[in-house]
């Protein structure tokens, strides 16, 4: 082939090469087929599912994770509050601060064992001098039980029982006819309460009120009143 003929191939190529890939892609385009209005219709559907699927996982708050169970086992629970005489005691000193502490084990939930110490400390104000007003600490370690019912999963409501020994710490009362009042006697007491258990499974607040009689410990000389005393608290428990 002469170099003129192929200068004239060549200038022809470059001509129709436009023409061609024209053509073609007008071939291409003419197989396309236009989507039916059903088709719009069910892939507009489609769109709308997915996306309120996914609004709804995204607005979705997580769930809480479930609250853990209370404790139960040994126990130590200490309590502040008053005591005040009922009986003839009444009439030398008034109410006075009190401590209670209990060391206790559940091995139910609606029945423990415990033992307890408590102190409570008055003045003689109440009693006409001679003598003059003097300081004493009254005493007392015994043991008993508890039965508790929970209306509630964080609410608790017991009743107690205990027996122990309580005295004076010094001989104050012997001069107002309590001649007893510096040794060990025997007492009974009573106490209903409630507790309140906190986020934390090791813990509980509560409060408590009772009733104790310390029989001849705190007896009278020439008296008929039966020797009894009101207790009352607020209380924090910790279960190991």
């Amino acid at each position: 082939m002469t170099p003129t003929r192929i200068a004239i191939t060549a200038a022809a190529a470059c001509l129709f090469a436009p023409a061609l890939a024209f053509a073609a892609d007008a071939v291409k385009k003419d197989d396309r087929r236009p989507m039916t209005r059903e088709e719009i219709e069910a892939w507009l559907d489609a769109r709308a599912v997915s996306s309120t699927r996914d609004a709804g996982q995204a607005q979705a708050p997580p769930e809480a994770p479930p609250p853990p169970p209370r404790r139960r086992g040994f126990f130590v629970t200490g309590s502040v509050g008053a005591l005040g005489h009922l009986g003839p005691l009444r009439r030398v000193s008034a109410p006075g601060p009190w401590f209670h502490l209990i060391l206790g084990y559940e091995p139910f939930d609606v029945f423990a064992v415990l033992v307890e110490a408590d102190v409570a400390y008055f003045y003689t104000s109440r009693a006409p001098p001679p003598p003059e007003t003097r300081a004493y600490a009254l005493f007392g370690f015994g043991a008993g039980g508890r039965f508790t019912l929970r209306p509630t999963p964080h609410i608790g409501l017991y009743g107690e029982g205990t027996i122990g020994a309580a005295g004076v710490s010094e001989d104050v009362l012997s001069s107002y006819g309590f001649r007893n009042a510096d040794e060990l006697n025997p007492y009974l007491g009573v106490r209903l309460g409630f507790e309140w258990y906190q986020v934390n499974p090791h813990y509980a607040l509560g409060g408590h009120f009772g009733l104790r009689s310390y029989a001849q410990g705190l007896d009278r000389q020439f008296s008929n009143e039966t020797p009894l005393a009101l207790q009352g608290g607020i209380a924090l428990r910790y279960t190991f």
